[in-house]
């Protein structure tokens, strides 16, 4: 899957009271594990026994879980679920049909387009495991294969801090379009530019 190397290969198939039967979830997570998931399958497990990469200083094993669907529609709770409760690093591979598509978990789910199952392909050039599951959840979450002054993790963080700061001063700047107060005017031109400074410095040390 996802052309990894053969001795990566391990197809074997995990019941999905594995992973809420001994959870505390909600009727509705439980029931989108009965009604969407068709079955779970450990399809790869990526590691120093199985592709000769030393093992990193923080990953040891990126485990690829095929989840098969019962409709074209990918449960985020449920993958979420998954990967929260699980001490592994995770890829999923969502397939319905011919179909699939990608999905890691980093701050939050990230869940990649659809396309035929048969042209979706991870490269596995890596030095250590660190580098591979950065390298791996790069081109899941960013199509290409990673940052060098940044981790994946750090980088989607930033990326996460960035967008809620941007959305921050759009809405003080239209506040401040609307102010005719003059001291409150003020005020929000001065959190406008603390916004913008906060911007500029993730931006630059990046």
């Amino acid at each position: 899957m996802l052309g990894l190397p053969s001795t990566t290969e391990v197809g074997r198939r995990i019941p999905k009271e594995a992973f809420y039967g001994h959870l505390k979830v909600s009727p509705a997570l439980r029931q989108s594990f009965v009604d969407d998931v068709e079955r779970f399958t450990v399809a790869n497990s990526v590691k120093t026994a199985t592709t000769g990469i030393a093992s990193g200083r923080c990953v040891d094993e990126v485990l690829v879980l095929e989840v098969a669907l019962k409709a074209r529609r990918v449960p985020e709770d449920v993958l979420s679920c998954v990967a929260n409760a699980n001490p592994h690093k995770l890829l999923f591979v969502c397939t319905y049909g011919a179909e699939a598509c990608t999905a890691v978990m980093l701050k939050s789910l990230v869940v990649g387009a659809w396309q035929d199952a048969s042209a979706l392909r991870l490269d596995v050039n890596a030095a250590n495991m660190d580098e591979v599951w950065d390298s791996l959840a790069s081109q899941i979450a960013y199509g290409d294969s990673g940052n060098e002054s940044e981790s994946v993790e750090e980088r989607f963080e930033a990326d996460a801090r960035l967008e809620a700061l941007r959305a921050e001063l759009a809405r003080v700047e239209a506040r401040g379009r609307k102010e005719r107060q003059f001291a409150r005017k003020n005020a929000l031109f001065e959190q406008v530019k603390e916004l913008k400074r906060q911007i500029a410095d993730i931006e630059n040390g990046r």
